[in-house]
């Protein structure tokens, strides 16, 4: 190395010296003091367009990167308090600092209370007022973000829902947004990849324990993988594909909870059901839409319920059956809700009273089987194999539930003997709210329990070949 590339060595290093001693010094000076919180609460209000308010300490950073470290702090816009933390990090870019330049490449943030809100007018109260002369949106990268004991409350106004998600830890690394064009379809997401856990998570009724998934993102696309958790007692497994790149977004939902309670399931329809045993639900579907009736309305796919010896208590339905008179007097449709309340009861049980099966009144009806498959079309669910066995009988139904419309779709709810033939059907058809059920339909004579009539309409039908009800999997007891 020459003499003259020695000096300028040295000179380089020296300045680079000077600037490092006169950064820490100034650091010292300032550290922990007012003037550090005043500064970040001026420049961080100015930045977001909200208040910005430092409750406790505030310091520099040094190693391994230079950086920012403020306690106790709160955000609001306007009158609302969005967002308050235990504490935050944030750590920026040496090279960059150096020339003046503050590029941001890490964020930790510990025990944030976030609570957020959507007025009646859809206006969200974590967003800053738009400015009277909007600017060019410009890239943002991030290496890491990471958000540790956070709690989010989520409050829509107008809808009245409300989402509550407690001891959430968040981490996302290779986060990169950058500016769309003026005419590019769909939303503008980020490229980055992420992993949630939250110990429970609380929406519309239901409760769900030990949440977590994976996210990957990319070109306007989001898959979540290793979505699992705990809800109803069971056990959850799935997938969620999101193709937001286009005009319309378009989904997948795969989707399997096993062993779930029945019990826990009824208490979401009716306030004291009592009921034992466990059920399996599987779906898979696909929909698109960015409002939840163009979800709907663009749903397909297909989802099965299934389960082994279940007792429901409040109803006897072999001992109801097996007499004329009560016969009369049964509405089949009340047991079709054990079907309906299936996959789709937490829909259907809105409109539709079903309470009378859950009426205590000391009987019980021990469930062999209960299998409820079905086919979604564009927002309709037909029936592809629905029915249950008890001890004596089988029921089984068909037809359509439209959720489009929210009706009943040609619905029939029949027993049918080992033949696949029914005995006794009923139907109900129109708006779930408000149906139209018709009278159970006796398609032979009763003159005694309905077992001695099954065992009558099977020599009837001996020579005579009947359009069968029903033809899926799950066998008559007599049968079995």
């Amino acid at each position: 190395m020459s003499s003259m590339s020695r000096k300028l060595l040295y000179v380089g290093l020296g300045l680079l010296l000077l600037m490092v001693l006169l950064v820490f010094f100034t650091a010292w000076a300032f550290k922990e003091s007012e003037f550090v919180k005043d500064r970040v609460e001026q420049e961080a209000s100015e930045a977001l367009g909200m208040q910005v308010r430092v409750e406790g300490p505030a310091r520099l950073l040094f190693l391994p990167s230079p950086g920012l470290r403020i306690e106790d702090f709160n955000i609001r816009n306007g009158d609302a308090e969005w967002i308050q933390a235990s504490s935050m990090e944030v750590r920026l870019r040496t090279i960059p600092l150096l020339r003046g330049h503050i590029e941001v490449t890490e964020v930790e943030l510990i025990q944030a209370n976030l609570q957020l809100e959507r007025d009646v007018q859809g206006k969200l109260n974590f967003m800053p007022e738009p400015d009277e002369e909007p600017t060019e949106p410009e890239p943002f990268d991030l290496q890491r973000f990471e958000s540790r004991e956070a709690n989010l409350v989520f409050i829509d106004h107008e809808s009245g829902e409300r989402v509550e998600a407690q001891g959430c830890d968040w981490t996302m690394v290779e986060f990169d947004w950058q500016p769309a064009a003026p005419d590019s379809p769909g939303i503008n997401l980020p490229s980055f990849q992420g992993e949630m856990a939250c110990a429970r998570l609380d929406f519309a009724g239901h409760t769900v324990n030990e949440l977590h998934f994976q996210v990957f993102a990319q070109d306007g696309q989001a898959v979540f993988e290793e979505l699992t958790g705990e809800v109803l007692g069971g056990r959850f497994q799935g997938r969620l594909e999101s193709d937001l790149a286009e005009d319309v977004p378009a989904h997948f939902l795969e989707l399997e909870l096993a062993d779930f309670q029945i019990l826990r399931f009824l208490e979401t329809i009716h306030e004291e059901p009592q009921a034992e045993g466990s059920l399996d639900f599987i779906a898979r579907l696909t929909f698109t839409g960015t409002e939840l009736s163009e979800m709907v309305a663009g749903m397909n796919g297909h989802a099965e319920l299934s389960g082994r010896d279940l007792v429901f208590y409040g109803l006897d339905m072999d001992e109801m059956l097996d007499d004329y008179e009560d016969t009369q007097k049964f509405d089949l449709i009340d047991a079709g809700a054990l079907f309906v309340a299936g996959p789709f009861g937490l829909v259907v049980s809105k409109a539709y009273d079903f309470g009378s099966i859950f009426i205590d009144t000391g009987a019980q009806t021990h469930i062999r089987v209960l299998y409820s498959e079905w086919e979604i079309i564009e927002g309709i669910a037909w029936s592809i194999d629905v029915a249950l066995s008890t001890q004596k009988n089988r029921l089984a139904m068909i037809g359509g539930l439209n959720f489009v419309n929210s009706r009943f779709e040609d619905m029939k709810v029949a027993v049918v003997d080992i033949e696949g033939c029914a005995i006794v059907e009923q139907s109900i058809e129109g708006d779930f709210d408000d149906p139209e059920i018709a009278d159970p339909e006796f398609l032979a004579e009763l003159v005694g329990p309905l077992t001695d009539v099954v065992e009558r309409i099977i020599e009837l039908f001996n020579d005579v070949e009947c359009d069968p009800f029903y033809t899926g999997r799950v066998q008559h007891p007599q049968s079995e």
